[in-house]
Formats: C-alpha cells, structure tokens, sequence
C-alpha cells in the first residue's frame, strides 16, 4: 500500500539566501565577520544576485571600503564602493549578479587603505530546472507503524528531510537518501530502494518496504562427526539469500524458509538429512532444524527383500537408508518366478535382524528351486544326492541329482507291480521343472508244478514256463507235447490244470499231470507203456516147443510184468526133447506093435 500526502517546496523556499534560513550561521576572516554569505563555499546560481552582509571592528566605522568580487581564475570582476556604518556593519542587498561564469569566486572586503581585509569564498553553479517528483512507499505484510522519511540534498547543498508523501519541486541533480528501516523490537519495515540522484526523467520515488522478523537460523544433529552447517535458503527484501547456521537475520514476514535438506559430509555410507527442512516465517525467534543420522543400508539380493522396520512391513531397495539404532527383521518370504520357479532364501548375512549402527551390507543367499511333479500309481524310491529316500511332488534346488530306484512293489501274495516306462528318465539333474511320469505291469505269480519242462506259447511266443512272476494279461497256452528222456523212456501229459489256455488275471498254480511211459519192445514190436502197467507175455507154442521170453525179465509165455523200465523181451522156442522122446517112444512102439502084428500076420 501507498501512503501519499502533499508536500511541496517552494523552488522560492529553496533558493532564498542562507542568511534568511540559517541566521545563525556565520564566518570569520580577518577580523571581519560574514553574515552573508553565512558559510565558506556556498551556492549560488549563475544571475542569481548576492547580498553582502558583514562585521567589521568597530575602529573602522565610518570608514570607506571596497567588496571586491574575483572570476574563478582570480581576475577582478568587479569592485563595489562602500561606506561603514557607526556600528561597523557593512550591508548591501543584491549587490552583485553572478554571471554565466560557475566556479569558485573569491570576495573580499578591504578598508580603505588595506588596513583590515576580509576573504570568503562562494560555489557559483548554473541554475537548473525544476523536476516534479511523486513520494510514496509500498508495503508488503503489515502497515508500518510510521511514515518513512527522505532526505534531499540540492546542488547549493542544502539539506532537508521530509516525509516520504506527497509531490516536491526540486533542481535536478538533487540527491535523496530513503529511510532504510523502521525498527520496533525484533520487528522491522526495510527497503532496498535507499538513495539515488534526481534527474528531468525521474517521476516517482516510491520504495517497498518489507515486513520482516529477526529470525535466528540454528540446528541440532543427532550424532555422528563429519558433516558441514547447513545451508538455510531464504527471503529478505524481497530477494532470494543464503546463510550458513547458525545465523541471525532479518527474513520477510510469511515468507518460506529451507535448510539444506541434507548436511554436506565426506563421510562414506553415512548422512545427516532434515526432518521437516521448509516452513513459513511467522513470527520472530529461533528456528532449530533437526537432523537424523542415518547409516547406508545396502543389499545384495537377486530378488526383492521384505523386512520389518521397527514394526512396519517394508520392502528393502538395493540402497537404503535408515536412521541411527532402527531394527531390521528381514523376512524369509520365498519368490516365485513361475508357478513351477522359486527362489528360496537360505541364509542372510551377517544376520537376520539388524540394529543399524554402521554403514552395512546385507547379502540374501538364494537357491534356485523348481517343481519337479510325480505321477506315479507307486512310491517312488530314488537316489537324491546319493540319499535313498521317497521320489515326492514338490520343490527341489537345482542341480539336485535324482536316480530313480528300478524297485518291485509287492501288493499282496502272489501279486506285485514292477515299473514299466519312467519319463523322462531314470537319472535326471534338475535344471528345470519337469513331470516325472511312470506306468507300472502287474504281474502274478504263476506257480509252475510240472515234472518236465512246460513248453508254453506267451502271448504267441513259444518258451519254457517255470515258476514266474507273468505280466497281468497275458496269454498262455501249454503246449501239450511228449517229453522223451531217452528213446525208451519218456513222459507225456494227460491233464492241465486249470486249463490248457488260460490269461493271467490273478496268481495261478499250473499243474502239469504226467506219465511216464517206457518202451516195451516184445519180439521187435516196440510199444510204449505207461510206468506201472502189467503186461500178459503170451505166446503160442506148439507143444513139442519149450519157449522163454528172453530180456529185461527171462520169464515163460504167459508171465505178467511190470513197466517200469524200459522192457526188451524176445520169445525164444527150443524142442520139447521130452516130448519129442515121448512121442518118438510112442511111434517106436507104435512101429513095433505094427511091425509086431504084422510080423505075427
């Protein structure tokens, strides 16, 4: 706001002779005494008249005496005729015009004779024109409690103080000094707009005076060595301006204030930062910032970092700060890449709950895990970095190796599964996720009872079945076929049990019912015989013949015997002679009776 009054001085006022505006002022020179002009080197303008008012001792009065008035170089302009009064007073009013000749003039009054003489000098300058000036003021906050004050010297050198309203006539080149402040206290009105020189372009004269408080600038810093004041960045007269606290000074009414928001230091892994570095100057007084100290917290980790922060959840950057004796609990929470990626963390160092002291590096050491899936209708047992243990879905490190055991699972008696195909394989090194994949065979048991090898087509294929372990669904057909041990002995089959052709759906006995059959050979026919049969050896003979069957077993026609070796027996026919002696008896006698009748004929 401006505060404006009219003020005007008389350019009369101004250029009226000192003699009438200072009427105390004289000068002395050579016993003679100058009213006027009252002081050595005043001002006066070029045609501007001078009245000559002096003192001389009271000896000379009455007495004739000259002024004489001297150019700036020294050469007379003129000598004016006077006569001394009774009191010894000499006044004469305009009694010379300057001409258009500035400089220095020398005036001196000489009595008759050059008895006494009296010298004093005069500014003689040209006159200049009048300049119009407006005075005001700005304020920016509060009214001020009074109005400021200007001062203004003229070319002649006349001073005067006026206050800082209105509008004044003065001479250009007239200089004026601005009241710079207005205190009250700790409070105070100022102004940078101080002095200058009036000129026919100068208008106005209306300085801004600003409101401002004595603030002192302090701060507190929480611990540690090594850090530099802080910079405090604030207003005053309007300008931005800098200190370095602690500090007093004058800072504009409601204006914003900031401290360095953090304390310059060389100190590595370490810093000083401010709680709240801004704020609006309202009042005067101290303002103490504080600064927290405050430790590099750096981590080296491949995934992000949770911790509890002096009980609040937080996630860790690469770099961190935090402030002097804050607690740490890093959180030991696993990362999934993927539904079947994850990093698992397996340790921190140097530990996992921290109080922040000293600059400090936290490494998180992760493994890298991945899902390996099972689907397999069995346990799995395998080799898992050489330890025997069971094959389960779920998260293994990389790297792990795995050897999938080539196990026989048996379910009940006479019924087991063994493994059939295991994708991808049997020996795997976990680089990635994978499904582990396995089909497994039932097999029953098929209990072989037989006394000779059982010749079987499986499945199509011909083999020989012994007591095994067969594959669920298997075809078998027992092949019904004679099982020689020697030319003259061999089995053969007369019953399968449960049948000739069957599919193995549970566990089977197969039952193979034999006999053994020998070769009989009687009279080189050969014929095989089941062990145990009986055989009738008969055998026609005429009755002169005596016959035995010889071999195996010397027996006579009609003798019954046993298989159960392989037999040989040939008849063998020799004469009856006993009844071939008979008969020839007879027919000798015969003979003889006949001979004998036909003798006696």
């Amino acid at each position: 706001m401006y505060m404006k009054a009219k003020h005007l001085i008389s350019l009369i006022v101004i250029l009226t002779p000192l003699v009438t505006l200072l009427t105390s002022a004289v000068y002395t020179s050579g016993g003679i005494t100058f009213y006027s002009p009252a002081y050595n080197g005043e001002s006066y303008y070029t045609g501007q008249s001078i009245t000559i008012d002096a003192l001389l001792p009271q000896q000379f009065a009455t007495d004739a005496a000259t002024i004489n008035f001297f150019f700036p170089n020294s050469s007379l302009a003129v000598t004016i005729p006077v006569q001394i009064n009774g009191s010894g007073g000499i006044y004469v009013p305009n009694a010379y015009a300057f001409p258009n000749v500035p400089g220095t003039w020398q005036i001196t009054i000489e009595v008759a004779g050059g008895v006494a003489v009296g010298t004093i000098n005069v500014n003689v300058i040209q006159r200049t024109p009048l300049v119009t000036v407006h005075l005001g003021y700005g304020v920016v906050g509060q009214a001020l409690p009074q109005t400021p004050t200007i001062t203004l010297t003229f070319p002649n050198g006349t001073t005067i103080t006026v206050p800082l309203q209105g509008t004044v006539n003065v001479p250009s080149g007239t200089s004026y000094q601005v009241e710079q402040a207005i205190t009250e206290n700790n409070i105070r009105w100022a102004t940078n707009y101080t002095s200058g020189t009036i000129t026919p372009a100068t208008t106005s004269i209306t300085p801004t005076y600003y409101q401002q408080y004595l603030v002192t600038f302090n701060y507190t810093v929480q611990g540690g060595t090594g850090y530099s004041p802080p910079t405090v960045y604030y207003r005053s007269l309007g300008m931005n301006e800098t200190a370095k606290a602690p500090a007093s000074v004058w800072v504009d009414a409601n204006s914003a204030y900031i401290y360095s928001p953090e304390l310059q230091s060389n100190v590595q892994g370490e810093r000083w930062i401010a709680v709240n570095f801004t704020g609006i100057i309202k009042a005067p007084g101290e303002i103490n910032e504080y600064y927290i100290n405050q430790y590099l917290v750096t981590v080296q980790s491949q995934i992000p970092v949770y911790a509890i922060v002096n009980g609040a959840n937080e996630t860790l950057n690469s770099t961190n700060w935090f402030t002097q004796g804050t607690t740490i609990k890093l959180e030991n929470i696993t990362k999934y890449v993927s539904s079947v990626e994850r990093y698992v963390i397996a340790n921190f160092s140097p530990s996992e709950v921290i109080t922040v002291n000293q600059p400090t590096t936290i490494k998180v050491n992760t493994v890298t895990q991945y899902f390996i899936n099972v689907n397999s209708p069995v346990q799995l047992k395998a080799l898992i970095n050489g330890a025997n243990e069971s094959l389960t879905a779920g998260w293994y490190n990389q790297g792990t190796s795995i050897k999938i055991e080539n196990l026989t699972y048996y379910v009940g008696n006479g019924e087991r599964l063994i493994l059939g195909k295991v994708l991808p394989s049997l020996e795997i090194i976990v680089n990635g996720s994978y499904t582990i994949s396995t089909t497994t065979i039932t097999q029953y048991f098929v209990n072989v009872s037989s006394p000779i090898p059982v010749q079987v087509l499986i499945n199509g294929s011909k083999t020989i079945l012994n007591s095994s372990w067969i594959n669920a669904g298997t075809s078998i057909l027992v092949l019904n076929y004679t099982y020689n041990i020697s030319p003259q002995e061999r089995v053969i089959i007369v019953g399968i049990s449960p049948s000739q052709s069957f599919t193995v759906n549970s566990p089977e006995t197969l039952k193979l019912l034999t006999v053994t059959q020998y070769l009989v050979t009687i009279n080189g026919v050969s014929k095989f015989y089941n062990s145990g049969s009986k055989i009738v050896l008969n055998a026609s003979v005429p009755f002169y013949e005596t016959a035995t069957f010889k071999g195996t077993y010397n027996v006579s026609p009609g003798a019954t015997i046993t298989v159960n070796q392989p037999i040989t027996e040939t008849l063998v026919e020799s004469p009856n002679y006993l009844i071939l002696g008979a008969i020839a008896a007879v027919i000798i006698i015969v003979v003889a009776v006949v001979v004998i009748i036909l003798l006696r004929r």
